[in-house]
């Protein structure tokens, strides 16, 4: 019989999306078994605001951390919705990193070696993409295990 795989190292990929928060808890859970240590990381789109004194785009220091704040609120939101007070909050730390979140969550994927990374799809099926764009794109292109919790339908 096969033995089970222990995953030493969990990233997981959070946004405001219900699977996403479905994928935090999953994650969560398969690390409490594991005794894993977690990374969870909301990957932003970098942010842009109009200068009318410059008359250009620019991003600001400011909306930045204004972001990684709300992000930041959102984990701990998560956590304490979730019942997860079982899990050594030592072993978890979070991230808000800026630019495209598939490769972002490949690249950490690969520094951090991680043994599995749990996405939330942003689709709930239909036309085009099944799982959504970063999903799929980090499920073909990873070097790990990718596990895929999806929307409902």
């Amino acid at each position: 019989m096969p033995q089970a795989v222990k995953n030493k190292r969990i990233l997981i990929g959070i946004n405001f999306m219900d699977s996403a928060r479905d994928a935090f808890y999953a994650g969560l859970r398969i690390a409490m078994q594991d005794e894993a240590e977690v990374f969870v990381v909301h990957v932003a789109e970098p942010i842009r605001s109009f200068d009318l004194t410059k008359k250009r785009y620019v991003e600001t220091k400011d909306v930045i951390e204004r972001v990684e704040e709300g992000i930041r609120w959102r984990i701990d939101e998560l956590w304490n919705e979730g019942g997860t007070e079982s899990i050594d909050r030592r072993k978890v730390h979070g991230s808000v990193e800026v630019g495209k979140p598939s490769a972002v969550i490949l690249e950490m994927a690969k520094d951090k070696k991680i043994d599995l990374i749990v996405l939330g799809s942003s689709a709930a099926g239909g036309k085009g993409s099944e799982l959504g764009h970063t999903a799929e794109r980090v499920m073909r292109e990873a070097e790990c295990s990718v596990y895929i919790v999806r929307a409902e339908r």
